[in-house]
Order: structure tokens, then C-alpha cells, then sequence
């Protein structure tokens, strides 16, 4: 049995080839936010030379199996607040620590520019992986479920 190789990229110069397959698998699900990931690459906000604006991906032996963005969040114009956005972990690849890699990501980035990190978890299961991250649930805020401070 070999060991899963899974690596976290920031994304900065093009989309990945298989993101049409992941935004298909996800909207499968119910779930239409990588439409609007693809939406703001295209804008060009992911490669604006705003350090807010950050999307990663994580690959599991040279196949994406995940994504997501920290952003500026769209809801609450705090300056002391970033947003996690878009994530999205193809379902064969979750339990495997590629959403926990993706968080960390995400995490790290965020919390590196702003004190505060917000999210909306998109079902229950998503609201108890982002509180296993350290998130803890919050209804304070313009459309956000969970925040997480440094």
C-alpha cells in the first residue's frame, strides 16, 4: 500500500485543468458556490496584488481534490475581518485530511492579515468540521455561521 501524497497550492496563475469536474461534482450536491470561485478568478480578483485574496487548491497524488478562498468578506465590511469562501472537497477525497490541509491553508493565510475569520457553513456536517478547526459558531454577523479569532 503507498502512501497518499497530498500538496496544498496557492493558485496564481491559472485555474486547474479538472476544476469544470469539481464545480460538476459539487453542484451534483447542491452546491453552487464554486460557480462563483470560477466567477471572481475570471474578474481577475485572485490575481489582483490584493495579499486579502487568496485561493488555494489541494491536490491528492496529481488530482485536485479540493478548494478554497479567503476574501475580503463581501458581508461585512470590518477591516479586522477576512472571510473563508468556496471550499470545496470532492467527496472521495474527504476523510482523508485533504479538508483539514485545505483549512490550515486557509487558516494560516487569513489569520496572518486580519485578527478575525469568518465563514457560512454551507450543511451540519460543514458547521462540526469548521468547529473541529476552532471556529465556534456566531449568528452576530451579516450572513456568517462561525468565527474564528486569533
Amino acid at each position: 500500500m503507498s502512501a497518499t501524497a497530498l500538496q496544498v497550492v496557492r493558485l496564481g496563475e491559472a485555474l486547474p485543468d479538472e476544476i469544470s469536474a469539481l464545480r460538476d461534482e459539487a453542484a451534483a450536491e447542491g452546491y453552487r458556490f464554486v460557480d462563483g470561485l470560477i466567477e471572481e478568478w475570471d474578474s481577475g480578483r485572485y490575481h489582483d496584488g490584493d495579499e486579502r485574496n487568496a485561493l488555494f487548491a489541494v491536490f491528492r497524488d496529481g488530482t485536485l481534490a479540493a478548494v478554497g478562498a479567503v476574501t475580503p468578506d463581501p458581508y461585512d465590511p470590518a477591516p479586522d475581518l477576512l472571510r473563508i469562501r468556496h471550499v470545496y472537497v470532492r467527496p472521495q477525497d474527504r476523510r482523508g485530511g485533504v479538508g483539514r490541509l485545505l483549512a490550515g491553508a486557509l487558516v494560516q493565510q487569513g489569520l496572518a492579515l486580519a485578527p478575525r475569520l469568518s465563514l457560512n457553513a454551507a450543511d451540519s456536517g460543514a458547521a462540526a468540521f469548521w468547529e473541529a478547526n476552532g471556529f465556534r459558531p456566531d449568528g452576530g454577523g451579516t450572513r456568517r455561521s462561525h468565527l474564528l479569532t486569533r
